[in-house]
C-alpha cells in the first residue's frame, strides 16, 4: 500500500525522469549533428557525470544537515529553470557546445544534492517493514519512465524537434517539484542540533569517520562499486556480442530492451513480495549469480537463433538480478544506519557507483580491443562469484549497540 506522501515523490519522480530522458536524447543527438564528433558528444555526457561525482563526496553532509524536503523541491525547481534559460538560448541560436557542456556541468551538481536526498527521506516516509517493497515501487517508476521515455523521446524529437524537448524537460521538473511540494517529512535529528555544531566541513568528518568505523558499511560500499562496475561492463559487453550477430544494430536493441525489461519484471515483483526481505542473502546471492550468468554466457554455442535466444535469456536475468541486489542494498543501509548519517552514505555510494561505470567501460573497451569476449565473460564471472563469497564470509554478525540503530549488526 503506497502512503500519500509516497506517491507525491512517486510522481514526481516518473514525471522528471520523463523529461529527462527527452532532454538526454536531444542533447546527445543535437550535439552530434551539429558538431559531427562523437568525442565531443562523450565530453557532454561526462560533464553530466563527473561533477556529480567529486560533490556526492561533499554534498551528503548537507543533505543530512538541513531540511530534506526544501533541497529535494529547490533542486528540481533549479534543474527546471536551467534548462528552460537554455531552452531560450537554443530559440535565438545562442546554443553552442560550450553552453552545452555548462548546462550539463550545472544539472550535474544539481543532481548531487537530489540524489542521496531521495534513498534518506523514503525511510522517514514509509514503515521500516515496508521499506523493500518502497524501494521496488521508486525502481520501477525509474525503470519503466525511462523505457517510455526513450521510447517517446525519439518520436517527440522527430515531430517537434530539439526545441521542444528543452521545453517538456523544464516543464517536467517544474511539475515534479509541485507534486514535491506537498510532501510531508518529518525534520531529520541534524536540523535541531546544527546550531550545536562547527558547521558542515565537521559535518562531513563526522560522516566520513562514521562510515570507516563500521566494516560491515565498508563491506556494503564495495559491493555497491562491484554491482556499478559490471552493469558498465554489460555496457560494453551487449555491442560487442551483438556485433556477432548479422544484424548487429537489431541484436543490440533486443538486448538493451531485453535488460530493461528484467529490471522492471524484477522491481514488479519485489514491490508485491520482497524477496527474503530483501537483506544480505538477497543481496550476495545476486552478486553471485551476476557472475554465474558471465561464466555460463562464456560457454554459448550453436546457431545464430540458438545464441541470439540465449543472450536474451541471460540479458533478461542479468538485469533482474542487478535490481535486486540493488534494492537489497538500499534496503539494507536504510534499515542499519543512523538516518542522521543517510545522507551522506547515500552520497558517498552515489560517487563510487558513478565512478565505477565509467571506470567499467574504458577497462572492458581497452581489454575487447584484445581479448575474445567469451574469456572475458568467464573470467570476470570467477571474479565476480569469488568476491561476492569473500564479501559475505567478511560480512560477520556483530551485536547492535544499544540504544542506536547504526549497522553494527547485518540485516538478514
Amino acid at each position: 500500500m503506497i502512503n500519500r506522501n509516497f506517491a507525491y515523490l512517486l510522481m514526481g519522480q516518473f514525471v522528471s525522469q520523463l523529461g529527462d530522458k527527452f532532454h538526454y536524447i536531444a542533447v546527445s543527438f543535437w550535439v552530434l549533428k551539429t558538431t559531427g564528433s562523437s568525442a565531443k558528444m562523450g565530453a557532454v555526457l561526462a560533464a553530466s557525470l563527473i561533477p556529480s561525482l567529486i560533490v556526492g563526496f561533499f554534498s551528503g553532509a548537507f543533505v543530512d544537515r538541513y531540511n530534506r524536503k526544501l533541497i529535494i523541491v529547490g533542486t528540481d525547481l533549479v534543474r527546471g529553470l536551467i534548462i528552460a534559460l537554455f531552452a531560450l538560448l537554443f530559440y535565438f541560436e545562442m546554443m553552442n557546445f560550450y553552453a552545452i557542456l555548462l548546462m550539463q556541468a550545472m544539472l550535474s551538481v544539481n543532481a548531487a544534492f537530489f540524489d542521496p536526498a531521495i534513498p534518506s527521506v523514503i525511510p522517514q516516509m514509509v514503515s521500516e517493514k515496508d521499506l523493500a517493497s518502497a524501494n521496488s515501487k521508486h525502481q520501477f517508476v525509474n525503470g519503466f519512465s525511462t523505457i517510455a521515455g526513450a521510447f517517446l523521446a525519439g518520436i517527440f524529437i522527430s515531430s517537434f524537434g530539439y526545441l521542444s524537448a528543452f521545453i517538456m524537460n523544464a516543464v517536467s521538473f517544474i511539475l515534479s517539484a509541485g507534486f514535491e511540494c506537498f510532501i510531508q517529512i518529518p525534520p531529520n535529528l541534524n536540523q535541531g542540533q546544527k546550531k550545536e555544531r562547527s558547521g558542515l566541513i565537521q559535518d562531513m568528518r563526522q560522516g566520513y569517520s562514521y562510515i570507516f568505523s563500521k566494516r560491515i558499511l565498508m563491506i556494503l560500499l564495495f559491493m555497491v562499486m562491484l554491482i556499478h562496475f559490471f552493469v558498465g561492463s554489460i555496457e560494453v559487453f551487449m555491442p560487442v556480442i551483438a556485433a556477432v550477430f548479422r544484424d548487429g544494430p537489431k541484436s543490440f536493441g533486443f538486448f538493451q530492451t531485453a535488460f530493461g525489461l528484467g529490471t522492471i519484471m524484477m522491481a514488479i515483483v519485489l514491490s508485491v513480495k520482497p524477496i527474503f526481505k530483501m537483506g544480505k542473502t538477497s543481496l550476495f546471492t545476486s552478486v553471485f549469480f551476476i557472475g554465474l550468468l558471465y561464466v555460463a554466457a562464456s560457454f554459448f554455442n550453436g546457431s545464430e537463433t540458438v545464441m541470439l535466444s540465449l543472450f536474451l535469456v541471460m540479458i533478461f536475468l542479468f538485469g533482474c538480478c542487478i535490481i535486486c541486489a540493488s534494492i537489497s542494498f538500499k534496503t539494507i543501509l536504510q534499515k542499519g544506519i543512523d538516518n542522521q548519517f543517510s545522507g551522506r552514505v547515500f552520497a558517498v555510494a552515489g560517487s563510487l557507483g558513478n565512478a565505477a561505470i565509467p571506470g567499467a567501460m574504458i577497462v572492458y573497451g581497452v581489454l575487447l580491443e584484445n581479448y575474445d569476449y567469451h574469456l572475458l565473460l568467464k573470467i570476470s564471472g570467477l571474479v565476480v562469484m569469488v568476491l561476492s563469497g569473500i564479501s559475505l564470509m567478511a560480512y560477520k554478525e556483530k551485536k547492535y549497540d544499544p540504544g542506536t540503530k547504526e549497522i553494527t549488526k547485518p540485516v538478514t
